[in-house]
């Protein structure tokens, strides 16, 4: 929360002083159930573990942060022009969009260096989609 005091701490000082130790309580649970709805969204992080050999010989854990969103997914989103919220659909019609854009058979009357170009961007296309079907279970 962006104050200094939860309403869970705020709304049980107040039922302490109204009705003792139930309204305490009560307060208590009314304030925790507004915190949680009114909760601004976290980012949550995962550990990766790796193993370490210490003095004894035996291994010890590395913990290392890592954030929870994968970065190449958001790239992933980022390249295909569309929103993380994008159903299915969506995602294939904007992979299709860009396929046809960028297929090197469309640009092949343009020189060498614009199907170069357009098979980097339908090989990133691609990548992109398989991506996000991987990531959503596809």
């Amino acid at each position: 929360m962006g104050c200094l005091i939860s309403y869970k701490w705020l709304f049980g000082l107040i039922g302490l002083y109204v009705g003792g130790g139930r309204g305490f309580i009560l307060g208590f649970l009314l304030g925790w159930l507004l915190d949680s709805m009114y909760r601004r969204p976290t980012i949550h992080f995962t550990f990766q573990h790796g193993h370490n050999d210490d003095f004894s010989g035996y291994q010890k854990e590395e913990r290392k942060w890592q954030p929870y969103v994968d970065v190449t997914l958001q790239e992933a989103y980022r390249t295909l022009g569309i929103r993380e919220t994008a159903t299915d659909d969506e995602v294939r019609q904007a992979y299709r969009q860009m396929a046809l854009r960028y297929h090197p058979d469309r640009v092949s009357t343009q020189g060498e260096a614009a199907r170069e170009e357009a098979e980097k961007k339908f090989r990133e296309a691609t990548e992109a989609r398989d991506t996000i079907f991987r990531a959503r279970g596809l």
